[in-house]
């Protein structure tokens, strides 16, 4: 076993740790977007500094990736205003082939050089993460760190990257809800290569708590992991972490450790559905599939997926209390389009439903139940008397999804901005009728392929 476990490493790393070419290719492009910076720094005679930091930074990229980070630090005496007008200005002048402006805790440049990405990100120049001023200025840290105490282990987290993203587990944005690659970084160091990281996770217990300096062995976080981050302890680095998430990690390294195979780092593609392959998934599951489409702003991901996730759920709940039934669903967005999917056990309902009242026993109920109904048009049967409870049979007013969805979304748990997009039109579509959107025939062919990895 241990010889596999070495054999298929050694076989991923061949194909995950960057080529010659491919150093030397960041480095040139490395280079020429510092001098640019550095160019734009002083013809607006500003005291700035410029850090390259993450995984380009600190050796733990994997071969394909094309981002660099670029941290512009200004002096703790700048103006928020004058940080981000500058950091705005250097970015766009370091874009070759365009930009696009990002948001986190303040705004930044993500620029095209060739086919690398460039994030260009202000930042002030702290003494030590006591003196926060953004999220953003304890990254350097970061970068010290990981330089100080990971060692020669970049193989080791590019071996624990890829796994995660085999897994689909890998990237901590809110669409993914997984490990960042400081997370990475962090395991590595505290357990010492990428095998010793899987023995431990595979015991891991929810609420587990990973600290690096030895302080604060018991978690306050309340989350499913907590790695307490070693350069400002009040922060969890695995806050991102999702419950199924940190539980797919450690069924995931069980499974390897038990028969190590390469499909754990790439797992086998997922092909989009032909229309005859949706048809036979949908023969044989007999369910509905519908899809309620609208347009969102063109939101990063990490604004628009809570607010679509409270959507899906807030849809779930009241579709379960009026009477129909998903098996389960998902979300998709892309550049501004959303779709909220639910595949329905029961989307369609009968004329009638019933509705209990109370027991005998409660006399001013009981009077206020047989009033009310007894005058209502919408009832079909009673009030009469089963189990000792007042029962009604009613007509009941929606019969099918769409009717539902249709009419009652303002009065469904969501956000406003949900609610205002979909004021301004949206679509249901069932069945075959999702295939016509760009880009779905793959996402559900992701949404049924939904298996484990393993090794068969």
């Amino acid at each position: 076993m241990k010889n596999e476990l070495a054999r298929v490493q050694a076989e991923v790393l061949k194909r995950i740790r960057p080529s010659r070419d491919e150093r030397d290719r960041l480095h040139r492009v490395t280079l020429q977007v510092i001098s640019t910076a550095q160019s734009a720094i002083k013809s607006r005679s500003l005291k700035a500094t410029v850090q390259v930091i993450g995984s380009a930074a600190r050796d733990t990229w994997i071969s394909g990736d094309r981002d660099i980070d670029i941290f512009i630090g200004f002096d703790i005496s700048t103006s928020r205003e004058d940080l981000e007008r500058y950091g705005l200005e250097i970015g766009k002048e370091v874009a070759v082939q365009g930009y696009v402006i990002g948001f986190a805790e303040h705004p930044y440049v993500k620029a095209r050089c060739g086919d690398f990405a460039i994030d260009v990100v202000p930042h002030y120049n702290i003494e030590n993460t006591n003196q926060l001023l953004s999220a953003v200025d304890r990254t350097p840290f970061h970068q010290r760190y990981v330089s100080e105490h990971l060692g020669a282990r970049h193989d080791d987290v590019r071996l624990l990257k890829q796994f995660l993203k085999g897994a689909g587990i890998y990237g901590a944005e809110l669409r993914v809800k997984g490990f960042s690659g400081y997370l990475c970084e962090l395991l590595v160091i505290k357990y010492g290569s990428f095998k010793d990281v899987l023995s431990n996770a595979r015991d891991w217990k929810v609420g587990t708590c990973i600290s690096l300096t030895g302080e604060h062995a018991r978690s306050s976080f309340g989350s499913p992991l907590a790695v307490i981050d070693p350069v400002d302890t009040k922060r969890n680095v695995a806050a991102a972490v999702s419950l199924d998430s940190f539980s797919l990690f450690i069924d995931s390294a069980r499974s390897f450790l038990e028969r190590p195979c390469t499909e754990y780092f790439f797992p086998p593609e997922i092909v989009p559905l032909d229309t005859s392959a949706f048809r036979a998934i949908a023969d044989k599951r007999k369910t509905a599939l519908f899809g309620v489409k609208f347009n969102l702003p063109n939101l990063v991901d990490d604004i628009a997926y809570p607010q679509l996730e409270r959507a899906h759920k807030g849809i779930l709940v009241a579709l379960l209390r009026h009477g129909f039934s998903a098996l389960r669903g998902d979300i998709y967005y892309d550049r501004g389009e959303a779709l909220l999917l639910f595949e329905m056990l029961v989307w369609q309902l009968p004329s009638v439903e019933r509705h209990a009242g109370p027991p005998v026993e409660k006399k001013r109920h009981a009077s206020k139940f047989k009033k009310k109904y007894l005058e209502d048009a919408s009832v079909l049967a009673g009030p009469f008397i089963e189990d000792g409870r007042y029962v009604v049979e009613l007509h009941r007013r929606y019969l099918t999804f769409p009717e539902y969805i249709t009419t009652e979304f303002r009065n469904i748990r969501t956000s406003k901005a949900i609610v205002q997009a979909m004021e301004k039109g949206f679509k249901i579509l069932k069945d075959e009728e999702l295939l016509e959107i760009d880009g779905m025939r793959l996402f559900l062919s992701r949404y049924f392929n939904k298996t484990l990895n393993n090794c068969d």
